[in-house]
């Protein structure tokens, strides 16, 4: 049974991918610039990995996507015809996960909807699908769509292929490793002051490889839960790695100055410290004050957040009801009743920009919640909020299935059940939901939570049966 896991689909389709990888590469090379034959090449190569060992290309991606967001700025500037060059690394990664693992798990039957929330996350998906399908620009639609289901893919593979405490052990290392370049740059930027200046706020906030401090604050986010996770039910050289990793993505959480991530972050912390380390919840007030002190514009950052012209009021008092409003217009202007209510119902397709563009509505709502009900209708923000409550329930219950039991398990369920709570406070004022790097960490994680569930629940069945031959 482990090595049904570890082989890659059937020769079949790894010859179609094959097949499929040398058709794209020949058009590259015959068709484009070096750079793009580079990069085809590279994209080739790991679509053959990929295709013959599913964990190790999933975890290459673990281990490259907090880096490639840096692609998009630095690319942009060195490419005149625009950012279109400094997307494809991601683009790439996206249809190569998607693509090849999904053959692979049609190929090996991995389980979908019998995962936690899989009946959901399906469901979501389908009403995402016929969103598409109806939407005014298809590209876009679809576009908006993939990175969804992506992380159905990264969540089905994450169960099947790291079932044991050793490959999630494995998994945990490579996250902690892709902290390292983020870091690095992070600090570089914090000591120089090389950070991005936002409308609303003059100080400069770092930004990591990411292209906007919120971005890189909801990984610094994950990344804080990790490590917070591993410091307190790990020992020796684990501990002191995670230690300082939480220190240094601390430090730098505070010099992104975003908001929304340090809401986050506090859920994590607040969450972490009822359940396992109450001296957390005693050295937060102590910690704000030190930093208060010591860093006076994070004072400033949070005095008076409804201020007029502050970010968190345009959107509380503007965008949030213009983009309800521009909803309501769009879904009830055209068509009779049957139409207004399939577009309230199921939502007018992923993509709100061409959807509310007639409609007055020139920005994306900043807000998952309103981003899914103008996307998914009804319907799909009630599939959401449920999906969300079923993945929080279940990390709570492994968690305390797990916390006296396995050390290294209970240390990633609790991680991921502080996650299932900060970043649906996050999403009220950003759009978190399949829309970032973080979702391939997040939904990652859940897998893990869902798998040391499972082989939980075989080592029970196994001492029960011993205990009963035993006994016979």
């Amino acid at each position: 049974m482990r090595e049904l896991r570890r082989s890659g689909p059937p020769i079949a389709f790894q010859l179609l991918g094959i097949l499929l990888a040398g058709w794209l590469l020949a058009g590259i090379v015959s068709t484009r610039p070096l750079s793009l034959v580079v990069g085809g090449s590279l994209a080739a190569a790991f679509l053959l990995l990929f295709l013959a060992n599913p964990a190790t290309g999933l975890l290459f991606i673990l281990l490259a996507r907090a880096s490639t967001d840096a692609t998009l700025r630095f690319l942009i500037v060195a490419d005149p015809r625009g950012g279109v060059i400094g997307a494809l690394p991601n683009i790439g990664l996206v249809l190569i996960l998607t693509f090849a693992g999904g053959l692979y798990i049609l190929s090996r039957g991995v389980p979908l909807i019998s995962l936690a929330g899989g009946r959901l996350l399906t469901l979501l998906l389908l009403t995402g699908l016929l969103g598409v399908m109806r939407s005014d620009s298809l590209r876009f639609s679809m576009n908006e769509w993939v990175p969804l289901l992506a992380s159905f893919v990264i969540y089905a593979l994450a169960v099947h292929l790291f079932a044991g405490p050793r490959q999630m052990q494995r998994v945990v290392d490579v996250i902690a490793v892709s902290f390292i370049l983020p870091a690095a740059f992070g600090l570089y930027q914090l000591a120089t002051g090389r950070g991005v200046i936002r409308p609303d706020f003059a100080v400069r906030g770092v930004v990591g490889t990411f292209v906007h401090p919120n971005a890189f604050g909801f990984f610094l986010v994950i990344v804080i839960a990790l490590f917070l996770g591993q410091a307190l039910f790990q020992a020796g050289r684990r501990r002191a790695a995670a230690v300082a990793g939480l220190c240094i993505a601390l430090v730098l959480l505070v010099g992104t100055y975003a908001r929304v991530a340090w809401a986050g972050a506090l859920v994590v912390l607040f969450a972490v410290g009822i359940l396992r380390a109450r001296i957390l919840l005693l050295l937060l007030p102590l910690g704000a004050l030190i930093i208060f002190g010591l860093v006076p514009s994070v004072g400033e950052r949070l005095a008076d957040p409804l201020a007029s012209g502050g970010s968190l009021a345009d959107r509380l008092y503007n965008l949030w009801p213009a983009t309800l409003q521009s909803w309501l217009s769009a879904t009830g202007a055209e068509g009779g009743s049957f139409l207004v209510a399939l577009n309230r119902l199921a939502g007018l397709g992923p993509g709100v920009g061409p959807a509310l563009g007639r409609y007055g509505l020139q920005a994306v709502p900043h807000n998952d919640y309103l981003r899914v009900l103008v996307e998914y209708g009804i319907f799909g923000l009630t599939l959401y909020l449920a999906l969300i409550s079923v993945l929080a329930v279940m990390a709570f219950r492994t968690w305390r299935e797990f916390r006296e039991r396995n050390q290294a398990a209970a240390a990633v369920a609790l991680s991921f059940f502080a996650l299932t709570l900060a970043f649906p406070v996050m999403s009220i004022t950003d759009n978190v939901f399949a829309h970032t790097a973080n979702q391939v960490y997040f939904w990652t994680l859940a897998g893990l939570t869902v798998a040391m569930s499972k082989w939980g629940r075989r080592q029970s069945e196994y001492v029960l049966l011993q205990q009963v031959a035993t006994d016979g």
